[in-house]
């Protein structure tokens, strides 16, 4: 049996016009942005989708103003599971808002697009401070390239656009579950087609967010600060 929980790693504030692109009326608007990494419990596995921001270094807290009163460790502890028992991180990318915590889990495994990696470590001028490097080192990376099936239950998905090796998920429990990532931050993304702000390849993200838009089940948008349970 599959079990699907959603999590909580606290908020942090951006722009608005980073999450939907081209829309006027939301640049210079402040977002209060859910970080929601996802629990999957199957066999033996415990997987982790994204891990939230963690502790930032000190040179980038003055750029993300954070809200972590539900940090995910204390949200694991509520569902009793700890880090120990995690198996493998599936990191839709490696931005600090969606890697930040997978130093946390000794035991777990990181499956990451081989192209995410790469650019993770030499990003263009435009990302650079996306991705902390802090958050990468050490961890045991498992890179993939294009969809990889992890399991029966737990498809990874390509999706790139948002960054050149962006990967969603796709989990079959009692209905299908698709977490979005960053391709689709927020329920208004999908449901209006409108792409995110915060772009590598913009008809990639287009092509990455139709392709989400034909799996039908349960999406679940990484950053929506409405959607708070499944």
């Amino acid at each position: 049996m599959v079990e699907v929980i959603l999590l909580s790693d606290g908020y942090f504030f951006l722009d608005m016009g980073f999450l939907v692109y081209g829309k006027a009326l939301y640049y210079g608007k402040l977002y209060k942005a859910a970080l929601k990494p996802l629990l999957v419990k199957t066999g033996d596995e415990v997987v982790l989708v994204d891990s939230g921001i963690g502790e930032l270094p000190e040179s980038f807290k003055k750029y993300y103003k954070t809200e972590r009163t539900q940090p995910l460790t204390s949200s694991l502890k509520q569902i009793g599971i700890a880090p120990e028992e995690v198996t493998a991180i599936i990191n839709t990318h490696l931005h600090m808002d969606h890697a930040g915590n997978n130093r946390l889990f000794p035991n777990a495994k990181t499956y990451v697009q081989k192209a995410e990696l790469q650019y993770a470590y030499n990003p263009h001028r435009f990302q650079k401070m996306a991705y902390v490097k802090e958050f990468l080192e050490g961890l045991d990376f498992i890179t993939i390239t294009g969809d990889y099936a992890f399991s029966d239950d737990v498809e990874i998905i390509s999706t790139p656009g948002h960054t050149p090796g962006h990967q969603s998920v796709l989990v079959h429990g009692e209905c299908d579950y698709i977490y979005c990532g960053d391709i689709a931050p927020l329920r208004e993304n999908l449901e209006r087609r409108n792409i995110v702000g915060v772009l590598f390849n913009p008809v990639d993200a287009l092509e990455s967010l139709d392709r989400l838009r034909q799996i039908e089940g349960i999406h679940i948008f990484a950053h929506d600060n409405e959607q708070v349970t499944l």
